[in-house]
């Protein structure tokens, strides 16, 4: 005990004796809203004491000043701009859910965005709402606007926005991480990124439309160019578009998607251009299509679901490449007997291999303009329905082989006996 003591008493000798100060973290740069006057109470008018709140964070604290946001509702009537600012509700612990316990923003004006978030930007623990007066689709401005390199937006909740999370289409947001997100009935888009120059991430993200006017207005997720995106455990339910990838200006999506889900929708993934997409273990159950490619860029699908209901659950009009392996295709149910599985109409290489196709219609048609296309080793369900139908070109490049089918009788109905 006498020598921990002596030891004890040299470090502190050592201390005192070189000026060294233990770091116990800073002190200013942190700045609550309700010591700048914002009252909470949901009718007052917050916005002063938030943009005051931002500029002395800004001007007393260090790069990532904070601003802390306590329980209340916080009426806001104009955009607040955040740059290399941390703005933060419920520090640990928040989950977006239903019930979220997370302070909330009443976002109570339709010109801008609530938030313009510039680079080193972090949003956190914070709920966002919306009242549409009524009015089946008011145009607010995007919740979050992307504006800056460096944005971190974690465990937030948006409900009822026109827009949720939106790249603002020109500066580089690259190095974006967003992450365990839930966005309540976007009316027009969820989650909208491109011009991420360098590495973003999307993680846990949930675009959940109850309203029925989201099912044929919302694009859950819009994709345009992006570097090398990682998105996993994504979920888009009731929206006219799960997740769309798009060509911008700048260029498509080279990225991939793992154990991202759409249900409920019109359209699942829809491919209009991408340089290169890998969509890893998805489950895509749609409407329509789960599934449509139709502009050039290279897609590779592994291990997926694909289901839909009154169209085929795979469309392939146009790619540079398309290969799709080791998925379970089908529809739904039997009440579309017409409808393939999978229809094959064009690109400059397509690939199916490995999959397993359902009985509740034909499986693959493949049209007159289909040119180049491998498909083996397929297997697919016995039904009375055709498992491939070919009507390409004999001048086509192709080869459809050891796939395993059989086909069987029609079963038939028989008439309701008397009472």
């Amino acid at each position: 005990m006498k020598r921990l003591a002596l030891v004890m008493l040299i470090c502190l000798v050592v201390v005192m004796a070189t000026g060294l100060v233990v770091y116990a973290g800073p002190t200013d740069g942190i700045v609550n809203v309700k010591d700048l006057g914002a009252i909470g109470d949901g009718k007052v008018d917050d916005t002063k004491a938030f943009t005051d709140a931002i500029a002395k964070a800004r001007a007393d604290g260090p790069m990532g000043a904070t601003v802390q946001v306590p329980p209340g509702r916080y009426r806001l009537t104009k955009s607040l701009t955040l740059d290399s600012v941390l703005l933060t509700g419920l520090s640990s612990g928040a989950w977006p859910a239903d019930g979220a316990p997370m302070p909330r923003i009443l976002v109570d004006f339709t010109d801008g965005p609530c938030i313009i978030a510039k680079s080193g930007t972090s949003v956190h623990g914070l709920r966002f709402d919306y009242d549409h007066k009524g009015e089946k689709a008011r145009k607010f401005g995007p919740t979050i606007q992307l504006s800056g390199n460096g944005i971190s937006v974690t465990n937030i909740a948006i409900h009822q926005p026109y827009e949720g999370i939106m790249a603002d289409g020109t500066t580089n947001v690259g190095r974006l991480n967003i992450e365990n997100v839930f966005i309540v009935s976007a009316r027009a888009c969820g989650v909208y990124v491109t011009n991420t120059f360098d590495i973003p991430t999307l993680r846990n993200i949930e675009v959940w439309n109850p309203d029925p006017y989201c099912l044929n207005n919302c694009i859950g997720f819009k994709l345009g160019r992006n570097d090398e995106i990682r998105m996993d455990n994504c979920f888009a339910f009731a929206c006219k578009v799960g997740f769309l990838f798009v060509k911008e200006k700048e260029g498509s999506t080279w990225g991939g998607m793992s154990n991202c889900g759409i249900d409920f929708s019109v359209e699942g993934i829809v491919v209009e251009e991408v340089t290169e997409l890998r969509v890893n273990s998805a489950n895509s159950w749609a409407h329509a299509t789960a599934l449509k490619v139709v502009g050039p860029g290279r897609v590779t699908i592994s291990g997926s679901v694909l289901r839909s209901n009154g169209a085929p659950a795979v469309i392939v009009n146009k790619c540079t490449s398309l290969t799709i392996t080791g998925c379970s295709i089908g529809k739904s149910g039997r009440n579309w007997p017409t409808i393939p599985a999978m229809t094959l109409d064009g690109g400059d290489s397509v690939l199916v291999n490995g999959c397993t196709f359902d009985d509740n219609g034909p499986g693959i048609v493949i049209g007159k303009t289909a040119d180049n296309f491998l498909i083996t080793s397929n297997l697919f369900k016995p039904s009375p329905f055709a498992a491939i139908t070919d009507k390409s070109k004999p001048t086509a490049n192709k080869m459809i082989a050891s796939n395993l089918t059989k086909k069987t009788n029609p079963k038939k109905t028989e008439p309701a006996k008397a009472k």
